[in-house]
């Protein structure tokens, strides 16, 4: 009973039975397919197989054990639904500072074989023998032994606990020495465009020497240069309108003087 057998197909994952124990007499099946992630998954599309339906007393070793014919395995994840990229990521990250969540019933896992030709191997198999699991791989996830491990997971072990904090702080001071470092390299440089990054790290930004700077400060001049002409202008035709106006008035001025003194001319005394 070493063989797989994935002769049934449901949608689109294939049925691959399985028995929890040589003993049992009980067939419980993993459905299985290709996982269909995005770019920059650590979970690659072209050598995932995404499993459903795992058993909650099943571990990692007993992935690996029933996989143990398709080719090499690179990682295994479990988790209690389907994760994303992000999910992934924080879930494997630290084994105090984790917001892993108890698993209860049926969960799914996700195997990353080392090349793409073991995925298919897995997803062309047609065999119709059931393949047993040992107890010994899964017996510290049932009964008294499950329950003594979660109890003893209570316990922190200070020794531990200093190396992955010193660990984290390690990656954490590279990570933002690398970006500093980043920065300073960016801090002056122009782009294809002329433009210049400036960072929080940069005091002075630094004007660099190139053809295209050079341009954009040129055009800037014109621009400035030519909206002052255009403003001048304007205040010249404003000022010779305003001189013109004035100049109407006067003469205006002067006609109805003239003509206010030919009417006084002309008035006659007449006292009878």
């Amino acid at each position: 009973m070493d063989a797989l057998n994935v002769s049934h197909k449901f949608g689109e994952f294939y049925a691959l039975p399985i028995k929890l124990g040589t003993d049992s007499s009980v067939i419980r099946f993993l459905f299985i397919k290709k996982h269909e992630g995005k770019e920059g998954d650590v979970k690659p599309s072209d050598r995932t197989l995404f499993i459903v339906n795992v058993p909650q007393c099943l571990n990692k070793k007993c992935l690996k054990y029933i996989l143990k014919n398709t080719g090499g395995i690179e990682k295994i994840f479990i988790h209690s639904k389907p994760k994303g990229i992000e999910e992934t990521a924080k879930s494997e990250q630290s084994k105090y500072f984790s917001n892993q969540e108890s698993i209860l019933g049926a969960k799914v896992a996700y195997v990353v074989f080392k090349n793409p030709a073991s995925l298919k191997k897995v997803l062309k198999l047609r065999n119709a023998d059931v393949l047993s699991v040992p107890i010994d791989l899964f017996r510290s996830n049932i009964g008294k032994n499950k329950w003594s491990r979660e109890y003893n997971s209570q316990f922190i072990d200070p020794d531990d606990l200093q190396k992955e904090i010193e660990s984290y702080m390690s990656e954490y001071d590279k990570k933002i020495e690398d970006e500093k470092e980043k920065c300073k390299q960016m801090d002056g440089v122009a782009d294809e465009e002329g433009w210049i990054t400036v960072t929080r790290h940069s005091r002075k930004p630094k004007i660099p020497r190139s053809e295209a700077v050079g341009k954009k400060i040129l055009d800037k001049n014109n621009r400035g240069q030519a909206k002052k002409t255009l403003l001048n202008f304007y205040r010249s035709q404003l000022r010779d309108a305003k001189m013109q106006q004035i100049e109407e008035l006067r003469k205006k001025f002067e006609r109805d003087k003239e003509r206010i003194a030919l009417m006084r001319a002309n008035r006659k005394f007449k006292p009878f």
